[in-house]
């Protein structure tokens, strides 16, 4: 009989163990693990549940299972990892890319990636657990996973694109990842800009009389080009083009936010002093603090992130104003809506002004 090790709520051991198959007492939890595969290609391995399995039968999943008593999560992987696809690794080839407390009522996850070149005919199935492999490119499994008949490594809609972001970095060469990730947190803010003291996780319904803050950053060059940054497949409104932008997440002032999300979706790095204030604009629940910055940095310096954004451009400034103007497919609806109000401080920001009176 398989027994797994309990842990409370917040994943303390407690000392007990209990037989898999059997309802798990209140407010405990056992360990499940999960192993992205990544080929050199970029590509993720999914296998098939055979026809056998009680819950998903032939659903496509990556590998992964329950952790037995007395295993820690590495040896859990690497023995899953064996008995599914006959592969074996050692503990230091894995990465663990994300940890999901209470993913379910009662499991606890941890999320490894490890990279193997290997073919599909040389993979070796576990009778009644799977029959079949295929390589996915990771855009068109991230565009089905948690969807149809294929299953998803994480739950909610902040963990699968954090999830994802990381897998992006694990392919440029990141081997550690903080431990402790947690959905992004948002502090909440009245319609005056003043604290409520709360805070709410992203994607959550505000209120009524709630607010969150947000940050844009226009970026000029010398020649009085700005940077558009087009958002990636699998986005909403994938394939415009849009100024960097994001939330400002709790604890953090909107300079900063600013610096960071710059940062993350282009590789240009500022200080809080470069960036200069031009507008906070109310918004339904959103205060967003619009930020002009001047910065000379060749297209293929840009650093794209994964995921988020897939290009970039130098425009203009006369054509991209008229390119907000079109109701065509370079820019959404909201987004037009959203820069109007900037144009004439924009335009003075280009033009050498470095004070606008914001009511800060």
């Amino acid at each position: 009989m398989e027994l797994w090790d309990l842990y409370d709520e917040n994943r303390i051991p407690l000392g007990r163990t209990h037989p898999r198959g059997t309802p798990l007492p209140e407010g405990t939890y056992h360990l499940a693990v999960i192993v992205v595969i990544l080929n050199s290609h970029g590509e993720v391995l999914l296998t098939r549940r055979a026809k056998e399995k009680a819950a998903c039968p032939g659903y496509w999943e990556n590998t992964g299972g329950a952790a037995r008593s007395g295993e820690t999560p590495l040896q859990a992987v690497q023995r899953e990892l064996r008995e599914e696809t006959g592969l074996v690794a050692k503990p230091e080839e894995f990465t663990l890319l994300l940890r999901e407390d209470r993913r379910t009522l009662d499991c606890h996850f941890e999320i490894f990636a490890l990279t193997r070149d290997i073919k599909i005919e040389d993979i070796q199935f576990q009778p009644e657990e799977t029959d079949a492999a295929r390589w996915m490119p990771l855009k068109d499994w991230e565009a089905v996973a948690g969807t149809g008949h294929t299953l998803c490594p994480a739950s909610g809609e902040d963990y699968k694109q954090e999830l994802y972001r990381r897998i992006g970095q694990y392919l440029q060469g990141q081997r550690h990842f903080p431990q402790n990730a947690t959905p992004e947190l948002w502090d909440l803010y009245d319609k005056d800009r003043k604290p409520l003291g709360r805070t709410i996780q992203r994607g959550q319904p505000m209120q009524e009389g709630e607010y969150h803050l947000g940050v844009t950053v226009a970026v000029f060059n010398t020649k009085g080009e700005i940077l558009s940054t087009r958002r990636a497949p699998g986005k909403s409104f994938a394939g415009q083009w849009e100024l960097p932008a994001g939330g400002v997440q709790a604890g953090e002032s909107p300079v900063s936010a600013a610096c960071r999300e710059l940062w993350e979706e282009t590789g240009i790095s500022a200080a809080a002093d470069e960036l200069t204030l031009l507008l906070w604009q109310v918004r339904p629940h959103l205060h967003a603090a619009f930020y002009g910055l001047t910065k000379e940095v060749p297209l293929e310096q840009i650093v794209l992130q994964p995921r988020e954004t897939d290009g970039a451009r130098w425009v203009p400034f006369d054509v991209w104003i008229q390119e907000q103007e079109q109701t065509g497919k370079d820019s959404p609806e909201w987004h037009r809506q959203f820069i109007q109000p900037l144009y004439v401080p924009l335009r003075e920001y280009k033009d050498g002004k470095r004070f606008f009176e914001t009511h800060t």
